[in-house]
């Protein structure tokens, strides 16, 4: 199986920026923005931060406004604080580069048993395991497992990586987990590793691995305020971000509604009226120039719909 899924992954594989030279710090970064994030949203966001932020020493020194003016819209902010955090230790202890050691990995702010993996795998080529939700996916329909458990999964990767180059065995269950052996439609035709694969023998592609329980969605309602002056709006800092007067209730002012959006976070769904107007209290806001701070997602679609208003 060992040697289908690396000639698999040479001819297929998909030709992402960061698999160009495989440096320790671009492997970092890349498996930071993919946590919880699409390949293709992450393309464009890794060749600008590659630009603006070349290497560690880059980053520990760069502002944190600029670093998360570039990370805004990628959402899940704590990763662009962890990187700035990491950095800085990588600076003062480990003279500005990532350590080829799971240890002084998993040390770093931001990085888990599955991150440390990847790096020592991908950019270092040592034999750690990774097991995520492609992973997952081909191992348990590969195995037939229809029950979850987690240290089967990872003692199941372990094993695979130790047969093979780390760094391509890692990557091809990664990559045929997200190109081939997908959740709703895998293309079983196509996959190397048929022959093998308990789920396809079975006809349970559809059952493995077991579906898990997402918590029910919270719809949670608030009212957002932008005001305007000579180009500027009104706007407060939060962890980082700036964005309009927003809350569970209307604040008091000269107000009109101007539209409404939606907006997902993780399982909540905001839904947010947007108002226009004049606020009765600026405690606490300032003016600011909006393409010149960093701002969510959300901030940004407040404004669209002000606009549009």
């Amino acid at each position: 199986m060992h040697e289908e899924l690396t000639v698999w992954f040479e001819e297929n594989q998909r030709p992402l920026p960061w698999r160009a030279a495989y440096t320790p710090y671009e492997i970092w970064i890349s498996e930071i923005m993919l946590q919880q994030t699409q390949v293709e949203t992450v393309v464009p966001y890794f060749e600008r931060w590659i630009k603006a932020f070349p290497n560690v020493h880059a980053l520990a020194a760069a502002d944190e406004q600029a670093v998360l003016k570039l990370w805004a819209g990628l959402g899940y902010y704590s990763r662009a604080r962890n990187l700035m955090a990491a950095a800085k230790v990588l600076a003062e202890s480990h003279r500005s580069a990532l350590p080829a050691d799971y240890e002084a990995l998993r040390a770093l702010p931001g990085i888990g048993q599955y991150t440390a993996g990847a790096i020592l795998s991908i950019a270092f080529n040592q034999p750690y395991p990774v097991v995520d939700g492609n992973v997952r996916r081909v191992l348990s329909r590969i195995n037939g497992w229809e029950d979850e458990s987690p240290r089967r999964l990872w003692e199941a990767a372990e094993k695979l990586v130790h047969g093979g180059v780390p760094r391509m065995i890692n990557q091809a269950v990664m990559e045929l987990g997200a190109t081939v052996c997908s959740f709703k439609a895998p293309r079983c035709l196509v996959c190397p590793v048929q022959r093998v694969c308990v789920a396809f023998k079975t006809g349970k592609q559809q059952e493995i691995p077991p579906v898990k329980k997402r918590p029910a969605t919270v719809r949670v309602q608030l009212f957002a305020v932008v005001q305007e002056r000579n180009g500027r709006f009104l706007m407060k800092q939060s962890r980082g971000l700036w964005e309009f007067p927003m809350g569970g209730e209307l604040p008091e002012g000269k107000l009109t509604h101007a539209g409404s959006c939606r907006h997902t976070i993780t399982h909540h769904r905001l839904e947010v009226q947007v108002f226009q107007g004049t606020l009765a209290s600026k405690k606490g806001y300032q003016w600011q120039e909006f393409e010149a701070v960093p701002v969510s997602s959300l901030t940004r679609k407040i404004l669209a719909v002000a606009q549009v208003g």
